[in-house]
């Protein structure tokens, strides 16, 4: 099908970074549309030829050593509508283009709309899209339009269900693309694999077997030139609220019907809206907000904010399969190390055999670990050699890096997010009930911790002490 997308922040930083790199990656292996047209919209001054020659240096920034005449062939498909968010003469001159290229080919193009722009530009440009009529197919009955938008979708619960109800009024919810490119990780759809395809553990994965789950996001980078977009954000918005409670999701959801895009989802949003909202009475026992030393300092920052770039959560699930477990949320900015990893512990067996002078304190471990390797690792405990009876901890280790049979398409996230949107597979992609869902339990933290100064921590360490990240790493110490 005959598609036009066009790329809304076609110059910024996910354009330059993530978006035309995979569009390039897409291209060479074959699966984009023969007629795909892409239009990149921004303020800087480009006409058509000044835009492929920015979307040329991006592809040589990458370093892929492509050759020249599949690049020409890539670029010939872009083209560039200068204009603001605020004018509506430039949304004009964006359905001028699309119109120019449909008559090109003789023939109506499907229409992909990708809000690569920070979140407060989407009402204004919903607002455009409304006015302009460039939600409306050319004719009637042929192709479709769809819209992909990144997150965060909305600063709180008021403010996402206020533009769910703008975006309602011009697409339906099956054209709707909520963007959540942690979802189109390979590590983290591995873990559906993982757990509903193999008894073994699917069987024991409850209360009953699993003493706690700890989802770490960790960052060795600062906030750096982001200061007027994250001041505004917060890490809880940033990481939390999507990427994180969509892992926590994913890991304790209940056997989807079927694997489809609408049971995957609605599953999904039945865990999320089990989170225990959180009161008073959590704050500095279950919740923890941090800051590392600096981060006022940073341009564009308020001397005086109180934004997070570290938080520690403990929560619980109110649902049967989950009653008591507790799971452990932790992100910040400016950490020792960039890693991110989902963990669960099993509970020790009732009656182990264990050494005669051992403590009894021998779980099980299954860690996802998403970056920077794909990997999944199971701990065990087996026999030490030698004369005497002693356990040791022994790792199987599934490296994803290691294990890639010969000639798969390997895919970043972007390249599946994109693929997917042409494609009209929603599975990736984060529902109108999940989001409230998850917008509900992150609003009440919102509230409860929004007057309070931050524990300040140093850059390059674990983050601030508390009781609570004390408690984290007690609990994973057999694994370090």
């Amino acid at each position: 099908m005959p598609t036009s997308l066009v790329l809304l922040g076609g110059t910024g930083d996910l354009a330059q970074k993530k978006l035309i790199p995979a569009l390039m990656d897409l291209m060479l292996k074959g699966v984009l549309p023969d007629r795909f047209h892409v239009i990149g919209f921004s303020r800087d001054d480009l006409d058509d030829k000044g835009y492929q020659a920015f979307v040329r240096a991006q592809i040589g920034r990458k370093g892929h050593g492509h050759e020249h005449q599949a690049i020409d062939s890539f670029v010939e498909r872009f083209s560039y509508v200068q204009g603001d968010f605020n004018d509506k003469v430039a949304f004009e001159r964006i359905k001028r283009s699309l119109v120019a290229y449909d008559e090109t080919i003789g023939m109506c193009t499907s229409k992909l709309f990708y809000l690569a722009v920070p979140p407060n530009f989407y009402d204004t440009i919903f607002e455009q899209i409304a006015h302009t009529k460039l939600d409306q197919p050319c004719v009637v009955g042929e192709g479709w339009t769809r819209v992909l938008v990144e997150k965060p979708f909305g600063s709180d619960l008021d403010h996402a269900h206020y533009l769910e109800d703008k975006l309602s009024v011009l697409f339906r919810e099956e054209q709707i693309y909520r963007i959540d490119h942690y979802l189109a990780k390979d590590a983290l759809q591995n873990i559906i694999a993982f757990r509903f395809s193999n008894g073994l553990f699917e069987n024991n994965w409850n209360k009953d077997y699993v003493e706690a789950v700890y989802l770490k996001v960790f960052e060795k980078f600062d906030v750096s030139t982001r200061g007027a977009f994250f001041d505004g954000v917060g890490a809880l918005r940033d990481v939390g609220q999507n990427h994180m409670l969509q892992m926590l999701a994913l890991v304790t959801m209940q056997t989807p019907e079927k694997l489809t895009a609408d049971a995957l989802r609605s599953t999904r949003a039945k865990l999320l809206r089990s989170l225990h909202v959180p009161t008073t009475d959590d704050l500095g026992t279950n919740i923890v907000k941090g800051q590392y030393e600096g981060y006022r300092d940073t341009k564009n920052v308020d001397p005086k904010s109180n934004t997070e770039t570290y938080f520690a959560l403990k929560t619980y699930l109110d649902t049967p399969e989950w009653d008591g477990v507790p799971f452990y949320l932790e992100h910040g900015k400016a950490m020792q190390e960039s890693k991110t990893e989902l963990t669960v512990r099993f509970r020790s067996s009732k009656d182990c055999v264990c050494g005669e002078s051992e403590p009894h304190d021998h779980p099980n471990f299954i860690r996802f670990t998403i970056s920077p390797e794909q990997k999944i690792t199971v701990r065990f405990w087996v026999r030490k050699p030698g004369l005497k009876y002693e356990l040791e901890p022994n790792d199987l280790v599934f490296d994803r890096s290691t294990t890639l049979s010969e000639g798969v398409l390997v895919t970043d996230a972007y390249e599946e997010v994109l693929y997917d949107g042409i494609c009209g597979d929603q599975t990736l992609f984060v529902s109108s009930e999940e989001q409230a869902a998850a917008w509900k339990y992150v609003t009440s933290i919102l509230n409860l911790w929004e007057d309070n100064e931050p524990q300040m921590y140093e850059k390059g360490s674990r983050g601030p002490e508390s009781p609570l990240a004390d408690e984290m790493h007690h609990g994973m110490k057999l694994l370090t």
